[in-house]
């Protein structure tokens, strides 16, 4: 049996021969390879434990020139002025929520008033809750393959549509400041971060808050701010932590962001002035995504935050920990399509 194609587009003819004997000519619809761009971050979590992955990846892909593991912010503007040039129809990204955030705020600098290509997380980072939220599973080489497989054959996707914050000129699906950033210190503080080590790092915290402990002391670190929420100036002069997102639920099933449930349009926003054992109160509540009722924690949607603070604030936009600013202002940003 031989085997041999020609190209029409996207169609590409097979005719078949048996012993010589001509059995016709067979049509069936493939995509181009050249459609699926991806993009590797080689320093995430699944590529740093084993290089090897790195390889692996390359061999599901298949063509190289769609594979474009990115070293520095350079290499990912380069890569996203060739994705934007060649068109494609999906970027993928591999890695964890800082890759996701990094590798979309570059793309959307440079792709401009353009739209976004349809947008796949192949997971694969220290954290993966923008992609656990919207029910991404699977390892990262299964979601590939499963991803050409259904590319290449034309079949249907189930797609789901997610919002972005802007953030001053970033964007990403979560925000925080004072306690979340704090947090997140801790939780990096262990040297093989997990969702073992998240939990535990959690349940330190209630503990420590309860006690009002060294930890909860350094989580609830007070900070002076101006905190308007769509123009209007909430009544606190400081605060312990700031908390915005998109996404819902987050890890452990909290369903913090309670408004992301039923709308899209805005983000839900968290804005914190209360002692630790205080915030343990309200535990159950947010946990559940139900309103604090507590009056030093402020939430609910809105359309646009803007935070000045005294002096230059730490922050962490999906997990990435940022150097200090004293303004932030934070807006809806672009919907995009992601293939599930």
């Amino acid at each position: 049996l031989t085997l041999s194609h020609e190209g029409r587009g996207d169609f590409f003819s097979y005719p078949l021969s048996l012993d010589g004997r001509g059995l016709g000519r067979g049509w069936k619809k493939y995509r181009i390879m050249s459609g699926i761009g991806v993009v590797l971050n080689p320093f995430s979590k699944r590529f740093k434990k084993n290089p090897v992955k790195l390889e692996h990846m390359a061999f599901i892909i298949g063509d190289k020139a769609s594979c474009k593991p990115t070293e520095d912010l350079d290499d990912l503007y380069r890569v996203a002025d060739e994705f934007k040039t060649r068109d494609i129809d999906v970027l993928a990204i591999s890695g964890g929520d800082g890759t996701i955030h990094c590798t979309l705020t570059t793309f959307l600098k440079v792709y401009g008033d353009k739209p976004l290509p349809k947008i796949v997380f192949l997971k694969g980072g220290t954290m993966n809750i923008v992609a656990s939220s919207l029910g991404v599973k699977g390892t990262t080489e299964k979601i590939m393959s499963d991803l050409l497989l259904r590319y290449h054959e034309d079949k249907s996707f189930e797609t789901k549509k997610l919002r972005l914050m802007k953030i001053n000129d970033a964007y990403g699906c979560l925000f925080g400041m004072g306690l979340i950033y704090n947090f997140m210190l801790e939780y990096y503080k262990h040297p093989k971060p997990n969702p073992f080590i998240a939990a535990k790092t959690l349940t330190h915290a209630v503990t420590s808050g309860f006690l009002n402990g060294q930890m909860a002391q350094r989580l609830f670190k007070q900070f002076d701010a101006k905190i308007l929420v769509d123009g209007k100036e909430l009544e606190f002069a400081n605060f312990c932590g700031v908390f915005t997102g998109t996404v819902a639920p987050l890890p452990f099933n909290f369903k913090v962001f309670y408004s992301m449930f039923e709308q899209n349009e805005e983000f839900h926003y968290i804005a914190m002035s209360l002692p630790p054992r205080e915030l343990v109160k309200c535990f159950r509540n947010l946990y559940r995504g139900k309103p604090s009722l507590h009056p030093g924690l402020m939430d609910g949607s809105t359309s646009k935050l803007e935070i000045i603070t005294e002096e230059p604030m730490p922050y962490t936009i999906d997990g990435d920990l940022l150097e200090g600013e004293t303004h932030f202002v934070i807006e809806p940003g672009p919907e995009i399509t992601v293939l599930v």
